[in-house]
């Protein structure tokens, strides 16, 4: 499980956080949906979803501290970095979806 931070606002526009362990971020988002009443009905109040988790092991990987880099290594990094990215830009996609839609039935 990976550790997200969920940041949202609420109806007074305060900035506000939650946090929710979840193999991905779509999920831990749903789990702050199910954990804060306020977002069930105003998902689109959610603005950022981190995953520190990836964060800190990306920081303190010995890998980015190699002098030689050798192609394997390189190519493994790289493919794992895509995956992340990609993670996220489908997280964004999904969030601008949500947040649209629940515009467009107001």
């Amino acid at each position: 499980m990976k550790h997200f931070t969920i940041a949202y606002k609420d109806d007074e526009n305060n900035f506000c956080e939650i946090c929710e362990y979840a193999e991905k971020s779509e999920e831990a988002i749903k789990n702050a949906i199910n954990d804060i009443p306020l977002l069930k009905n105003n998902n689109n109040y959610i603005f950022r979803c981190t995953n520190e988790s990836d964060l800190e092991w990306l920081c303190n990987t010995d890998s980015f501290n190699k002098k030689e880099w050798d192609r394997d290594s390189l190519t493994k990094e790289g493919k794992f970095l895509l995956k992340e990215i990609k993670s996220h830009i489908i997280h964004i996609f999904y969030w601008l979806k949500t947040s649209l839609k629940s515009s467009l039935h107001q």
